[in-house]
């Protein structure tokens, strides 16, 4: 991660990168990302999600590699694999959980589109991002508050 605490780059390998918000992400409130460097030769993009966990009680050393599955195996951790197709450099990626516990994404300004279910709404939540496979880097563009 960048002193801004903005841009994320995996350094080696495909794997190895998930991150966490900062703060509890709101419900219906839109995490944005945009794709800063994609590599070719791998499989697999960005794996978005949530967890339940406060990421700063988190010890590093103690995260696998994969958000998944291993990661999401884990209770209190949700999260799933963008479609390699929406994984281009320069594209701008929301997400958030409704109320319902769905997780929704949209690219760039396209309709929103469910992406999973099943997140436990009744705890804060943070927003995972694993920088995998194709995605070697994100920037996060911050959040809005708009209920799609």
């Amino acid at each position: 991660m960048d002193l801004s605490q903005r841009s994320v780059k995996r350094q080696a390998s495909f794997c190895n990168a998930i991150t966490f918000s900062n703060r509890p992400i709101a419900l219906y409130e839109q995490v944005r990302l945009k794709i800063t460097k994609k590599q070719c030769c791998w499989s697999g993009a960005l794996r978005l999600g949530f967890t339940s966990k406060d990421p700063s009680r988190i010890n590093p050393d103690s995260l696998p590699k994969y958000a998944c599955p291993d990661l999401v195996s884990q209770s209190g951790f949700w999260a799933k694999a963008l479609p390699e197709e929406f994984a281009n450099e320069g594209n701008l990626i929301s997400f958030w959980v409704d109320k319902k516990g769905r997780v929704f994404y949209r690219i760039n300004d396209s309709s929103p589109m469910l992406f999973f279910s099943g997140v436990r709404t009744t705890e804060p939540l943070w927003a995972l991002i694993d920088v995998y496979g194709l995605t070697r880097g994100v920037q996060l563009l911050g959040e809005k508050n708009n209920c799609p």
